[in-house]
């Protein structure tokens, strides 16, 4: 992750949750679970655990910021402290992979090499669930971010489709979601 994005975190998670809140909106944990079946799941980039009740267990909750940790009610599901780019679970360990804005805060560089570590710890047949933000910007420098000095990659749906089957993804699907402020996400699936 962003180091500068990870300190932003660590020092104001308390007024992140405070503006943010502790639900969700939006229903993707629930289609998430859904798909997954009943087996191991993580959410990837958990922070104050909004998906976590909403994905429900078996559950792991993965976040590299230990102050959103913090915040998180665990409900019974085990939080870890951990890197999307290196993911502190065996390879094939888990049915699926959850990441609601997670991968946003890593440079586009980055990316598949992250996806990659998503793709070894999915048993075959493993289900990734992943959102970014559509568009053509990366940088700290956002406009109209709340909490300024945030890394944000955007992206298209094909760069997205085409890191996906770079990494050995298959049945992927590139959908976008509707965002305040005229803006879209993606939502990206696929399988391992």
């Amino acid at each position: 992750m962003d180091r500068a994005t990870v300190d932003i975190y660590e020092e104001r998670a308390e007024e992140w949750l405070a503006r943010r809140g502790t639900a969700p909106r939006d229903e993707l944990g629930r289609r998430f679970r859904a798909e997954v079946g009943g087996a191991l799941a993580a959410d990837l980039g958990c922070g104050t655990g909004r998906y976590l009740s909403q994905i429900g267990p078996p559950l792991v909750g993965l976040d590299v910021t230990a102050a959103m940790l913090k915040l998180a009610p665990s409900r019974g599901v085990p939080l870890v402290r951990g890197d999307l780019e290196q993911l502190p679970m065996r390879g094939a360990s888990l049915a699926g992979v959850f990441a609601r804005h997670s991968y946003l805060h890593l440079p586009k560089e980055r990316l598949v090499h992250a996806l990659g570590e998503a793709w070894r710890v999915l048993q075959p047949g493993g289900r990734l669930m992943a959102t970014l933000i559509e568009g053509d910007f990366e940088g700290h420098d956002l406009r109209g971010d709340d909490f300024p000095g945030r890394l944000f990659a955007f992206w298209t749906a094909q760069e997205v489709a085409a890191l996906l089957d770079e990494v050995g993804f298959s049945d992927v699907v590139v959908e976008r979601l509707e965002r305040p402020n005229d803006q879209w996400d993606l939502l990206a699936t696929g399988r391992k």
